[in-house]
């Protein structure tokens, strides 16, 4: 597994939108629609564009492979910013620019830029690479169900070591795309980029998920166990006493625990974390999916309650969350 294997892989499996393309104002179109509206300016006056960019879709992600040819500016344009583009290097160097930051990529190298700043990249001829498009609102989503908190998400420029397991996972979406098993079930390039996006959360440093260790509260092994055996059984309906007598404990000292260490009890954090699950399952959008579905499988199971309890965290209906995805 590797940049390389995964930059084949999309080569092969992917549509080929743009073939030793010379054009600039087609590839500036076409790069605009599969990635994000920006400008473009060959750098050298005789140098000629010979672009090349294949496209796999999977929900909604995309994974591209993208070569210009020549030596080229990329830089802000005009329109709506809705995505995060992760830039893993195949070949090359260049130089990225995100708001006051700069960063040179090269193989081994990668960069990430959200939709929040201008932006500017500078290639050298040789530059190859692969970009991995996220939505916006399903990076926000999931970083919602680990956190608790809506927000936008600022990620740091230069990618952290631990962001290279993500080659694995998008090895294996890409090849699931019009695979018999996606045929089979829709759903799963929706969970496997819901494991990408929580990965790349988790594995780099931003602004969300980030922890100071100074600033961690440590959690006892009790309490961590009951927090483990309650998320495992999100979807069932669970009583503080079945909680505590799975993690040998009384059902006092568990709520003490749940006190003093998370400053709630354990059906309060228990309830929270439902809301957050059907949240990020709501702003997902997954094919087919209804409210009643989210619901049940985060152990709602009063509708009405759920409606309830939904509008009080977030402002808003779960029907109105599900309609804005679709």
């Amino acid at each position: 597994m590797g940049v390389l294997t995964l930059a084949r892989l999309a080569a092969n499996r992917g549509r080929a939108v743009l073939s030793d393309t010379e054009d600039a104002d087609q590839i500036i179109d076409v790069c605009t629609g599969a990635l994000r509206p920006h400008s473009l300016a060959v750098r050298q006056a005789r140098a000629q564009l010979a672009t090349t960019l294949t496209h796999v879709q999977l929900r909604d992600a995309s994974v591209n492979r993208l070569r210009y040819g020549a030596e080229v500016t990329v830089s802000s344009g005009d329109g709506v910013l809705d995505d995060y583009l992760l830039t893993l290097p195949v070949a090359g160097a260049g130089m990225f620019r995100y708001g006051d930051t700069e960063v040179l990529a090269t193989p081994g190298r990668g960069v990430i830029i959200g939709p929040h700043r201008e932006f500017e990249f500078a290639f050298d001829a040789a530059w190859d690479q692969v970009i991995v498009r996220l939505d916006r609102g399903r990076v926000e989503s999931v970083a919602a169900g680990i956190t608790g908190e809506v927000g936008p998400v600022h990620f740091d420029v230069a990618l952290a070591e631990g962001v290279i397991s993500l080659d694995g996972l998008l090895e294996s979406a890409v090849s699931l795309v019009d695979s018999a098993a996606v045929e089979h079930r829709p759903h799963l390039l929706w969970q496997l980029e819901q494991v990408i996006i929580e990965t790349l959360l988790l594995a780099q440093p931003n602004n969300r998920t980030s922890v100071d260790p100074d600033d961690a509260q440590p959690v006892s092994p009790r309490v961590r166990r009951a927090m483990d055996f309650m998320l495992d059984r999100i979807g069932e309906p669970l009583t503080v006493t079945a909680v505590a007598e799975a993690c040998g404990t009384s059902v006092r000292s568990l709520q003490a625990g749940f006190r003093r260490e998370l400053g709630t009890t354990p059906l309060q954090w228990l309830r929270s974390q439902r809301i957050e699950r059907a949240h990020a399952l709501l702003a997902g959008g997954a094919p087919g999916l209804s409210v009643t579905d989210v619901a049940y499988s985060c152990g709602f199971f009063h509708l009405g309650e759920f409606s309830n309890a939904f509008r009080r965290r977030y402002g808003v209906t779960p029907s109105t969350v599900l309609a804005e995805r679709r």
